[in-house]
């Protein structure tokens, strides 16, 4: 197992080197002139003004230079400083990462509690009311966008249930009630978005197991429909349902980029957001970068996962 880990963290260096030009040349392509945002229309328009804001920022020197040099720092841990923060990139992003974080494991932690249980029931209670009702629920969850039930939850939450806040973020070890019921909305629109995908892939799992032979036989010999269930059956039946929970557990790393800025939560998916507005190339670079290290990782940590739960698959 060491060898197979080893040989994935030698493939991640010509990714994590075609992220690197794709996020430097992408993100040259995006319209708009950070020397504008830095000295405003009058002072951009002066020539003078305008040479030596990009020389000191070092973005009048040819392309290429500029991708070897930013690659140089990236391999020394630096990721170089903020064009309008005047901080640390790596400090930015370390900053608000935890924010980030939480708000992912808090939505997976729902998207689990929703999707599983239902899944099960779905597929044991198949063409009945419970299955058809849970079938329903997981459409509206695949096609509603996060953003749009998020808006709802604002809007709505504030008109009905003038009480309770939606908006904002308090950090856990100031005030822990305060952070997990401000929290909670946004991780409960997300949950239910990957919930519902959590559910189709866990009912059609099951589904599929206990049509195997050895579920049968324990049906055979009388055992209940527990023991058959949840003792025989769900364990190979969530071997797919773990590999969806690594999958969506990546995309959460880098994907509340809008429902972030919906619940004003100040985490890496707001920071890249303003940060792209104002033409802050470092940070932009950078934070993409970061996340995409870690969303490797993470489906390094998926393929350990699946390969200790089924033995069938091996290290290759």
């Amino acid at each position: 197992m060491l060898r197979y880990i080893i040989r994935r963290l030698f493939l991640l260096i010509p990714v994590l080197l075609g992220v690197t030009f794709l996020t430097f040349a992408l993100v040259r392509l995006i319209p708009g002139d950070i020397v504008t945002r830095m000295m405003g229309v009058t002072d951009a328009n002066n020539p003078q003004t305008r040479a030596l804001v990009l020389h000191e920022l070092g973005l009048d020197r040819p392309l290429l230079e500029q991708y070897v040099w930013w690659l140089g720092r990236l391999l020394r841990g630096d990721f170089g400083y903020s064009f309008l923060r005047h901080s640390s990139v790596l400090s930015e992003i370390l900053r608000r990462f935890p924010i980030s974080l939480e708000l992912g494991a808090f939505s997976m932690l729902i998207a689990m509690l929703i999707g599983i249980p239902l899944g099960v029931l779905s597929a044991v209670k198949r063409g009945r009311v419970l299955d058809y009702a849970a079938r329903l629920f997981s459409l509206f969850g695949i096609s509603a966008p996060n953003f749009f039930v998020g808006t709802l939850i604002v809007v709505f939450g504030a008109i009905w249930f003038p009480g309770i806040t939606t908006l904002g973020y308090v950090p856990f070890h100031q005030a822990p009630l305060q952070n997990l019921e401000r929290m909670f909305w946004p991780a409960l629109t997300l949950g239910i978005g990957i919930g519902a995908i959590l559910l189709r892939y866990t009912r059609s799992s099951v589904l599929e197991v206990l049509g195997e032979d050895y579920v049968r036989t324990a049906e055979a010999k009388g055992l209940s429909p527990f023991s058959v269930i949840f003792v025989h059956a769900l364990k190979n039946a969530l071997i797919p349902v773990i590999t969806a929970i690594s999958v969506w557990t990546a995309f959460l790393i880098g994907g509340t980029v809008l429902l972030e800025q919906v619940f004003t939560i100040p985490g890496v998916g707001r920071l890249i957001l303003s940060a792209i507005q104002d033409r802050d190339y470092p940070i932009i670079q950078g934070t993409v970068v970061f996340l995409s290290f870690c969303v490797a990782l993470t489906m390094l940590v998926s393929d350990i996962l699946v390969a200790l739960v089924d033995p069938r698959v091996k290290f290759t």
